[in-house]
């Protein structure tokens, strides 16, 4: 079970991404954090504000970067409202691999779409098949990286114990530092710390108020809490800040995504169990509580409260 974080701790932090969604236009604002709605001031955004959300958001568009597994595999390519997936398969339609594109606007999706039409036709499915599709992605990226840290780890083991064979042979060298520790033992600040000035956790490419990744298999060190945010963003159904969408207006500076993404975020960063996965549920879940877009019993989308009890 990962560790509680200080509530002390989490305003700092809080302050500290925060302040890098004003300063930093590099990242897209797909998971960002702002004060709980109760805690809102109610006026309209200045034009200048929303032009600036609109070009972050403009900027952050990733193309297909083209990586195949195989020259002669087959590739399929499927959408659903707001996201785009590459798929590669093998023979008898094993799956090899994925990309997923995240879309800001319909104009830039249909120009996508356009160009991946010359790989092959592009076929529209339901969100539930796209978040299916997303789920099995995920499953062969973890497989194809299973072999990579089992070297990753017997490397760190010969190099640890050369490490004890030196120290031996020499009693006034100093220890040097530990092997690398798996995922769950990292601390909040492993990896690059300076990440956190992009307003991203460190030790991640995808959470925080935007993203730093060049592409969908570019991932940060804590990979499992990464995946989480990056699947989060990649939502197909969700209204961006400023932006009206399913006959609804988000008057927010965050972006507000389907329920059914929040709730698997959510799970997603439990089943992680890190201390930056329990640092990012708690600041999202229990601190800022964004809100979250749902299907009304009159079949028109709306806004429903955030879940809560990370």
């Amino acid at each position: 079970m990962a560790p509680r974080v200080s509530r002390q701790f989490l305003k700092r932090f809080l302050f500290v991404l925060m302040s890098a969604l004003f300063t930093i236009s590099s990242c897209k604002p797909t998971l960002p954090f702002s004060l709980p709605e109760s805690f809102q001031f109610s006026f309209s955004p200045f034009q200048t504000f929303q032009q600036y959300i609109e070009k972050r958001q403009a900027d952050a568009m990733k193309s297909y970067s083209g990586r195949r597994l195989a020259v002669d595999s087959l590739r399929m390519i499927y959408y659903n409202d707001q996201t785009i997936a590459i798929v590669e398969l093998g023979p008898e339609k094993l799956l090899l691999s994925c990309e997923l594109i995240e879309i800001y606007n319909d104009e830039e999706g249909k120009v996508l779409l356009g160009k991946l039409s010359r790989i092959n036709r592009p076929l529209e499915i339901g969100f539930g098949d796209m978040l299916k599709l997303m789920q099995q992605c995920n499953q062969v990226e973890k497989q194809r990286e299973a072999p990579k840290r089992r070297a990753s780890n017997y490397a760190a083991l010969y190099e640890r114990n050369s490490q004890i064979r030196d120290e031996r042979d020499d009693e006034n060298m100093q220890a040097d530092a530990p092997a690398p520790e798996e995922n769950e033992n990292r601390g909040i600040l492993s990896g690059n710390p300076f990440s956190l000035f992009n307003g991203v956790f460190p030790g991640t490419k995808w959470c925080g108020t935007g993203d730093v990744a060049k592409n969908f298999h570019d991932l940060g060190q804590e990979k499992e809490t990464d995946r989480c945010c990056r699947d989060h963003d990649i939502c197909p159904v969700k209204v961006r800040a400023y932006q009206t969408r399913y006959n609804i207006t988000n008057n927010s500076i965050y972006t507000k995504s389907h329920c059914v993404c929040d709730d698997l975020l959510f799970e997603c960063l439990k089943k992680a169990s890190t201390q930056t996965s329990q640092l990012m549920g708690t600041i999202y879940f229990n601190l800022v509580q964004v809100p979250c877009v749902v299907e009304g019993p009159n079949g028109k989308m709306m806004f429903r409260k955030a879940k809560e009890g990370f």
